[in-house]
């Protein structure tokens, strides 16, 4: 069965889809925080209204405000690398949804993206609508990529000799907002028409630079919607791409595109050489760059098509067998396993393969009503995955609170808590961190304090405001929900242990 885009769905459904929860923010966060009671208040305040008639002042932009968005930063790597994570502001999210999803707006979308598509270009990444058997979109998304990408690449290796593999660096932080209206309307007419304010490529490249200060460099992180708004650019990308391609002469070759990540596919070094030069000549064109670091031109496309840390847990000894009925280790006991899941972390840290291995070991550990071992040498172990893999930081943390769970008196939990906390403040400010911490340490008698207003908001502490809402009319904001985003008999229920499928993509039994 042929899995739905967001493409596939009427106008209707499509701003439905924008206004759940889990695509208005597509951070992975307790089950506790819902944004629905945000985003309902604000569809049934603002309605068919438009900005010019919610606003403050009729001659202020929310352009002119600062902190209009709330920005979570997230971990990527060990060292020194962060992403913000941007909160839409409600108001602006659900007033540009509403802009793209009227009917004529989302079949001139529906239709740019036909009209962008180009045969030899396969696009893997359009927003995926979760099917029946998925957990979520991500999970749906996560699925296409192994079947688009991964399958398809060993599927081409019949065909093609070469493999050249690059990304783009900081793709969202690089779009310039009017490319947006380059990729609706194509570069000559969107500059003809700048100044037509009613043109869908020109509303959405305003409301960029309402929630960032006016800045027109990037686009806010975090969200279905500016998945789908990046996938314009790059739709548009590949069409020029295709075009220059196709002037060149250059017809034998065929490229994937996953997001920001290209695979091209050709049997001969030159045309490969050439298909790079153009891309970055057209990417460079976009305010986008190729990044040096993950480019490389391979042979063995076979291999290549396959990421190091899968290659590396096939080509060793699976440490995880499945039965019909349970899946076991072939180690024997839980401090092997975490020691070979520590090694492997090392070697391949922030992989998709670490992450199944943590999820594997985390649906074991809450089957054994015992821990054979010392607790604490356990946590110490897995505490120093999440620091060197911090992608890993949600399973980690869902694996710690259970083996917290085993420790005796509050005391020592308490103090178990601390010394891990302390450890993860080698990365101070991590909200993302601070937001999955604050879950296993919500009922302890001597909470930690967090400077992450979400955090602030589960405690219900006074004064929080998650976005500047300064420049909506106060007739629209007078009951905004703010601290109804944490749902309490669920924070109350859950806490203190982190349930594996708050934070798991896929069932591994």
């Amino acid at each position: 069965m042929k899995m739905q885009t967001i493409l596939d769905l009427s106008y209707s459904k499509a701003r439905k889809y924008f206004l759940e929860s889990q695509n208005y923010c597509n951070l992975q966060l307790p089950v506790y925080i819902d944004f629905k009671p945000v985003l309902d208040y604000v569809q049934k305040t603002v309605d068919k209204k438009e900005i010019r008639d919610i606003l403050k002042d009729p001659k202020v932009m929310p352009s002119n405000y600062e902190n209009v968005n709330h920005k979570i930063l997230i971990k990527k790597d060990a060292l020194y690398s962060y992403r913000p994570v941007q909160l839409i502001n409600p108001y602006l999210y659900y007033l540009l949804v509403k802009a793209m999803t009227n009917k004529s707006s989302w079949k001139e979308i529906k239709d740019r993206f036909t009209t962008l598509r180009v045969p030899n270009i396969e696009v893997a990444s359009i927003p995926k609508v979760k099917g029946d058997a998925d957990k979520s979109h991500s999970s749906a998304s996560v699925s296409f990529w192994w079947e688009h990408v991964e399958q398809r690449s060993l599927e081409l290796a019949l065909k093609y000799r070469y493999m050249f593999v690059t990304d783009i660096t900081n793709c969202y932080g690089a779009i310039y907002t009017h490319s947006i209206a380059w990729a609706f309307m194509g570069k000559d007419v969107a500059k003809a028409k700048r100044q037509n304010l009613g043109l869908l490529g020109n509303i959405v490249d305003h409301f960029m630079q309402y929630m960032q200060y006016g800045q027109t460099n990037g686009i806010p992180q975090g969200s279905v919607l500016s998945d789908f708004i990046a996938e314009i650019v790059l739709a548009y990308a590949d069409k020029e791409v295709s075009k220059r391609l196709g002037k060149e002469g250059i017809t034998d070759y065929y490229i994937i595109r996953y997001r920001d990540d290209y695979r091209i596919f050709s049997n001969s070094k030159e045309d490969i050489e050439r298909i790079a030069f153009f891309l970055q000549e057209v990417l460079s064109g976009l305010n986008f760059q190729l990044n040096a670091k993950k480019t490389y031109l391979t042979e063995d496309v076979i291999s290549e098509s396959i990421k190091p840390d899968k290659r590396a847990y096939i080509s060793g000894r699976p440490i995880y067998k499945k039965t019909q009925k349970r899946i076991y280790s072939t180690l024997s006991n839980l401090q092997q396993e975490a020691l070979f899941i520590h090694q492997f972390s090392k070697q391949y840290p922030n992989s998709g393969m670490l992450i199944k291995l943590l999820t594997t070991f985390a649906h074991r550990l809450i089957k054994k009503f015992a821990v054979c071992g010392d607790v604490h040498i356990l946590i110490s172990i897995f505490t120093d995955i999440a620091l060197s893999s911090p992608k890993s930081y949600k399973i980690v943390l869902a694996i710690l609170s259970k083996l917290i769970s085993k420790l005796t008196t509050t005391k020592e939990r308490e103090e178990i808590v601390k010394d891990i906390y302390m450890r993860f403040q080698r990365f101070p400010n991590i909200g993302e961190i601070q937001i999955w911490m604050q879950h296993i340490t919500y009922k302890l008698p001597h909470s930690i304090s967090y400077t992450e207003d979400i955090c602030k908001i589960v405690n219900k502490e006074s004064g929080v405001e998650l976005w500047n809402n300064d420049w909506v009319n106060d007739a629209y904001k007078r009951a905004f929900p703010q601290y109804k985003i944490c749902t309490d008999w669920i924070r109350d229920s859950f806490t203190p242990i982190i349930d594996i499928d708050e934070v798991s993509l896929f069932d591994v039994y």
